[in-house]
């Protein structure tokens, strides 16, 4: 049996890609900071949302619509 000669493959080696920016202490904690303001701000916008929603119910329970007193000790602690 005779074999056909074997042709060498060739491969080309591209350089190496630019080396890429050092990432240093200060930029994973202003990452860090960043992450924690975002959260916090969150954090702030949904406890506005739901203190108005209490508030709303609250006050929306408070008023009867036969304009009948509640039954409940109110302290009247709103300003009007």
């Amino acid at each position: 049996m005779l074999q056909e000669p074997i042709s060498p493959i060739i491969v080309e080696v591209a350089s190496a890609p630019p080396a890429t920016e050092e990432i240093t202490v200060v930029d994973v904690l202003m990452g860090a900071f960043g992450f924690i303001g975002a959260l916090a701000g969150v954090a702030i916008a949904l406890a506005v949302l739901f203190a108005g929603a209490l508030i709303m119910l609250r006050d929306r329970r408070a008023s009867r619509p036969d304009g009948a007193e509640p039954s409940a000790t109110t302290l009247h602690l709103h300003s009007n």
